[in-house]
């Protein structure tokens, strides 16, 4: 019979498969991811099933290299079979460790199946690869085939054991120095089962009975199991400090949150006592000059404030976070405002516990306090401004489910502030505001709300006005108020109110539209003299919304071709022929229809949109005769108005010139007409400009002559070749000796001027024959025509 020799061993091989089994060990050690509650993702698997290949083909190769170490003759025929079990069983082996060390914590029952498992596995691949491979030697000893399962076992429970607490520490990126010892002991152990498998059924040579030299694998399991044992404790001590130093920086953090914490921290137990104050805490309680620590902090407060505190309290010790503010009064009499956030302490799911963090926002309020005041009330004044007295509108107009009560605003304006604030200065503007102010609160009833709507307007709201002659009065008070002088300083300021009025709800449903009708007839007031009172009035309200109207759409009208030119001829009366032309513009607005000049040439000279609008005539009525005159028509001196304003431009000649040239127009058949009263203002300029045209051979017309102030004793000095009498005087010349007698008068002192005579307003042929009859021989006005249009024009008289 053949025995098992030790020492004859191949110790290659053997070497060999310890290297395998150190191999395996590791990559099971190195290579298996820690637990992750999220699960793994699909290239953490994949990473997981190349260490299963890698960890069981390294495990079976020890496993196949043990029994041939050993030097004992095989059983060839068996080999593919040892093969195939021992790759089978190291993989299902490798699977139960590599699972159960990846799972999250377990109990010992578990760990002690897993290892019963695992060991049962590797001992039944092992026992049946002898089996195989050495039938023909084996001798069963059961005290050391028991001796093997009990120390396969528990090789198996260490090494799992170490394995987990391993992949533990892993969790947490803790790597011990005992982790290398502990895989190189782990490879030993896993190595020396296969070894105690064949050394429990094969005769081991110069074994007499009282030898224990087969007993020596079996003491080495021992020392291997102990170590392994031992190997788990390092692991844990390297946890335990890096626990220990987590708690600890943990208390540090909470430490330096409670302690220089900006605000004040209280710490209370469960019955709401204050056990412990940070830095700030301390200063708030020197503050207070009270011991916070041993009492309970609602006590601080007094009255409601003492009940909420309480309530406060009771509901964060429910489990709750709550908020709250608190008021609470210092020893020097200020009242303190705290805003307090209490979080509960919970051990264990139970409320032990509370922080309180408190927020002195006394400087906030009343930082709000003053920011309000700024929002709604008018720093010069006190009184409420214009967005407080919106809102007060909003609550009389917007009264919903209740009944509409009436009320009426007076808007104020004080006359002829602006001179003293520019003569004076601003800061004694408003110091006059401020006096202004005083004397509109003491002479309007008590129940009225009053407001700065800014500069020197104000807004009053009389409530329960019961008619139109309790309304005036209270109108002719406000502006009697001001009609007396009052002392500013050393000044005595005298002003004047004008003052407008609205009434809800005829003369508005909404807060918007009464203030705009209140200030509407304020305007309106100033309108007819300073210092008076005037009523909103629609009608007149619509007049002046149909001027803004006007007013907004006049300067695109050149853009947008609505502007017109007719023409409307000059007669000899003597003759019926045409002697010349006047170009009159109209507005054919899109909406409002055909305007005539008089509503809006005004606007046009407020805006200063009259200069372009009469370049614009000056070009079309020069280019309307050049086409006339191509076309071989009739041609006569065409007359285009020039205002005041335009006249009084420095570079008008330039500009006249200018189109002239562009034209290449003749001077001979333009005619300017300007009114009486241009020569009222800059009279040098004018009459240089004059001149200026005289010289280029353009004639100049005063038109409307007689209406205005001109001295007849320098008329003869004016560079103009023509006179229009009014027709103010035409209309009434045959019924009114008065009016003849001008229009005679004129007529004598223009042929002495050897000047040319035009009469306006033409309409009958009784007026007609008279001015024939005066000797004034040219004529315009609807008895001949009205304005035309230039094809009209051109059919009625220039064939």
């Amino acid at each position: 019979m053949l025995h098992l020799q030790p020492l004859n061993m191949n110790w290659l091989q053997l070497a060999l498969a310890l290297l395998a089994s150190l191999a395996s060990c590791t990559l099971i050690v190195f290579g298996t991811a820690p637990f992750q509650a999220a699960g793994q993702s699909r290239g953490k698997r994949f990473t997981r099933m190349k260490v299963m290949i890698l960890g069981t083909t390294a495990f079976s190769a020890s496993h196949i290299l043990v029994p041939l170490s050993l030097n004992l003759p095989l059983a060839p025929k068996y080999y593919i079979l040892h093969l195939l079990f021992t790759l089978g069983g190291c993989w299902a082996a490798t699977y139960f460790g590599i699972r159960y060390s990846s799972m999250p914590r377990s109990h010992t029952g578990r760990h002690f199946r897993i290892s019963l498992v695992i060991a049962g596995t590797i001992l039944v691949f092992d026992y049946l690869n002898i089996i195989f491979l050495f039938r023909e030697f084996l001798v069963w000893k059961p005290a050391l085939v028991f001796m093997t399962a009990a120390s396969a076992l528990s090789l198996c429970l260490a090494i799992l054991r170490v394995l987990v607490i391993s992949n533990r520490n892993r969790e947490h990126q803790l790597y011990s120095k005992a982790t290398i010892p502990g895989i190189f002991l782990c490879a030993i152990g896993l190595l020396m089962i296969p070894l105690l498998c064949a050394f429990s059924v094969i005769p081991v040579e110069d074994a007499d009975p009282g030898s224990y030299l087969h007993l020596i694998p079996y003491i080495l399991t021992l020392f291997i199991c102990t170590g392994l044992y031992i190997i788990p404790d390092a692991y844990r001590d390297t946890r335990q400090e890096y626990q220990n130093r987590r708690i600890m920086e943990t208390e540090q953090h909470y430490m330096s949150l409670f302690e220089y914490n900006p605000d004040s921290v209280l710490a209370f137990d469960a019955q709401g006592i204050v056990t412990g104050l940070n830095r700030q805490a301390e200063l708030l309680a020197q503050q207070l000059d009270q011991e916070l620590v041993g009492r309970h902090f609602s006590d601080l407060f007094e009255g409601a404030y003492h009940s909420l505190a309480q309530h406060h309290y009771r509901h964060v010790l429910r489990g709750k976070s709550s908020t709250i503010e608190l008021q609470l009064r210092n020893p020097g009499g200020t009242m303190l405002t705290f805003w307090l956030t209490s979080l509960p302490i919970v051990v264990e799911d139970v409320p032990v516990g509370i922080y309180s963090i408190i927020k002195d926002i006394t400087k906030n309020k009343k930082d709000q306090e003053t920011i309000r005041h700024l929002a709604y009330q008018d720093e010069l004044t006190g009184l409420a401004n214009r967005r407080s007295f919106h809102n007060l509108l909003l609550e009389h107009t917007e009264q919903t489910g209740l009944p509409a009560y009436p009320f009426t605003l007076f808007f104020i304006d004080l006359d002829r502030f602006k001179r003293i604030n520019d003569l004076f200065g601003h800061s004694f503007g408003d110091k006059v505001i401020q006096q202004a102010a005083g004397k509109l609160k003491n002479c309007v009833p008590s129940s009225c709300s009053i407001a700065r709507m800014g500069g020197d307007e104000f807004i009053v709201l009389a409530p329960h006005l019961r008619s139109r002659a309790e309304t005036e009065a209270l109108a002719a008070t406000i502006v009697g108020e001001f009609t007396h002088p009052f002392e500013v300083g050393n000044h005595t300021v005298k002003l004047s109110a004008s003052v407008g009025i609205a009434c809800f709800p005829q003369d508005g449903l909404d807060a918007d539209s009464l203030v705009k009708h209140a200030d509407t007839a304020m305007y309106n007031a100033k309108e007819n003299g300073s210092s008076q009172y005037q009523f909103y009035d629609a009608e007149r309200d619509q007049t002046s919304l149909e001027r803004i109207i006007l007013e907004n759409d006049l300067e695109q009208s050149l853009d947008n071709d609505q502007i017109r030119l007719f023409y409307q001829p000059k007669m000899d009366i003597r003759s019926g022929e045409i002697v010349g032309l006047e170009a009159l513009v109209r507005w054919e607005h899109p909406i409002l229809g055909m305007i005539p000049p008089l509503e809006f040439i005004p606007l046009a000279e407020k805006s200063g949109f009259i200069i372009p609008l009469e370049q614009w005539v000056l070009r079309t009525a020069c280019t309307q005769v050049k086409k006339w005159e191509r076309e071989g028509r009739l041609v006569v001196p065409v007359a285009v108005n020039v205002s005041q304003i335009h006249l009084m431009k420095p570079d008008i000649f330039q500009t006249i010139m200018s189109t002239i040239h562009e034209l290449d127009f003749d001077t001979q058949l333009l005619e300017l007409e300007i009114t009486e009263s241009a020569m009222m203002h800059n009279e040098e300029h004018v009459i240089s400009i004059l001149n200026d045209l005289q010289g280029a051979g353009i004639s100049v017309s005063m038109d409307d002559f007689g209406t205005g102030y001109s001295s007849l004793s320098y008329l003869q000095s004016l560079p103009i070749g023509c006179l229009k009498i009014d027709r103010s005087f035409v209309r009434k010349i045959t019924t009114d000796t008065d009016s003849r007698a001008i229009a005679e008068m004129i007529i004598s002192m223009a042929k002495q001027l050897g000047l040319t005579i035009v009469a306006e307003g033409v309409e009958t042929i009784e007026q007609v024959a008279l001015l024939k009859e005066i000797q004034c021989y040219n004529a315009q006005g609807f008895y001949y025509s009205k304005p035309v249009s230039a094809d009209e024009i051109e059919g009625q008289y220039l064939e």
